[in-house]
């Protein structure tokens, strides 16, 4: 039977949104101060999308890991006009060092679905068209060879 861990004090954590997850920025253990953090993060970055959370432990004796109980305090959504507050929870889990899991049939080749990638279609003609140009150029100075067409 494992022996059971000292109870932490909540942490307050400040979050940023990054992809389909979130990217912790700052963690402490007083509620002002990561407030005080939280309003820096958004006043650096209006338009972007931050939390502030409060971690409480909960273990869980058949868990590999950390496992927190999470409260949402606070988030900005430039979309909604700025800072709620939240009374929102749940579980986070802190990551076990794992391998990220592709799937289908090309396991090494990540896909991304609804990314756009602009493609350098200027540039692309360009290119083509000043390769022409040099071509065309280089034959009207040199002219053809003196041996084109003649055959023993």
């Amino acid at each position: 039977m494992a022996a059971s861990s000292p109870q932490r004090p909540p942490r307050f954590v400040v979050q940023c949104a990054k992809g389909k997850g979130w990217k912790t920025l700052v963690v402490d253990e007083s509620q002002p101060a990561a407030e005080r953090a939280f309003h820096e993060v958004i006043k650096v970055n209006p338009k972007g999308y931050f939390r502030l959370i409060r971690l409480d432990d909960s273990p869980e004796p058949d868990f590999e890991g950390e496992n927190f109980s999470w409260k949402l305090l606070q988030l900005h959504d430039p979309k909604k006009g700025g800072v709620q507050g939240g009374v929102q929870g749940g579980v986070a889990t802190a990551p076990i060092n794992r391998p990220a899991r592709r799937h289908g049939p090309n396991k090494r080749r990540i896909r991304r679905q609804g990314e756009k990638v602009a493609i350098p279609l200027r540039l692309y003609i360009l290119a083509l068209i000043l390769g022409a140009i040099a071509a065309v150029a280089l034959y009207l100075l040199h002219g053809p060879s003196p041996m084109v067409g003649l055959g023993k």
